[in-house]
């Protein structure tokens, strides 16, 4: 049996001006996880306060799960848009 511990998908990763961010929205379905990603950009568009950054990484489902809600600054946490892009 495979537990979620060692799913491997994607999430979406939001960086603030203050250094720390956000990782959520875990799904294998990388179409899911730019919908997703759009609905966030979305979001932040017209508010005063807006993330620096805001894209799809691939990432572990249980480093997901256990992430900080917010205020994340571990340098582990995935943080690249382009890792684990398929071509």
């Amino acid at each position: 049996m495979t537990t979620s511990k060692y799913a491997w998908g994607y999430a979406v990763r939001r960086e603030w001006s203050n250094g720390s961010h956000d990782l959520f929205g875990f799904t294998s379905d990388k179409g899911e996880a730019e919908r997703s990603l759009t609905r966030d950009q979305s979001y932040w568009r017209r508010g005063p306060v807006r993330p620096v950054a805001v894209y799809v990484v691939a990432a572990n489902a249980s480093a997901v799960e256990q992430h900080a809600v917010d205020g994340c600054r571990s340098a582990s946490c995935p943080d690249s848009p382009k890792r684990g892009e398929l071509r």
